[in-house]
């Protein structure tokens, strides 16, 4: 039995395909341009939805709500916890009071916490990560909330007819997401 032979040319398409795969591993993909407000926004629109299949009416974006919840997520990502209480014991509500919000007599929140990546792979001493774009961040943040039962609740509640969701990214790639509900019934 004779050894197959192997032409020149397959045989360097080979090295070059080889080499190609060897530099992609070797240089990490660079880190991905998150834009908070559409990162909101991209959440605001997914909520949206769900609600629509649900036969509930949209929730109105409130920029006021927003700025809260923003500050609450760029609390928890600053000071390191993942509570709806912060550190003080203050929760949403007195958080919204406190701000001189006062248009809602039913409010909810969901928080979440998310990763700027899905997985780190090190190949000697090098790190490179699988990076998450917007939308996979939106799609996982409001599946995880969908797939609990009390934040669907939260989500899905007719008497809420206002939103703002805030953002926050953390030094070590988490992403903080609060959302915040409001309603006058």
């Amino acid at each position: 039995m004779t050894a197959p032979t192997v032409r020149p040319g397959v045989r360097l398409q080979n090295m070059t395909l080889s080499m190609i795969l060897l530099f992609l591993l070797q240089t990490p993909a660079p880190k991905p341009e998150v834009r908070v407000p559409e990162l909101e926004r991209l959440m605001h629109q997914s909520i949206n939805l769900h609600r629509r299949v649900n036969d509930r009416e949209p929730l109105d974006w409130d920029e006021t709500l927003a700025g809260l919840a923003r500050a609450h997520s760029e609390d928890m990502a600053k000071r390191g916890y993942f509570k709806h209480v912060n550190p003080e014991g203050q929760t949403p509500m007195q958080r919204l009071q406190e701000a001189g919000y006062d248009k809602c007599r039913m409010v909810g929140e969901n928080i979440h916490q998310n990763n700027l990546y899905s997985r780190e792979i090190t190949i000697g001493k090098k790190k490179t990560y699988d990076w998450n774009s917007m939308e996979i961040i939106t799609t996982t943040t409001v599946k995880a909330w969908m797939d609990s039962e009390g934040h669907r609740q939260t989500i899905l509640e007719m008497n809420y007819t206002q939103e703002g969701i805030g953002v926050a990214l953390a030094p070590d790639d988490k992403v903080y997401i609060t959302q915040i509900v409001c309603g006058e019934n």
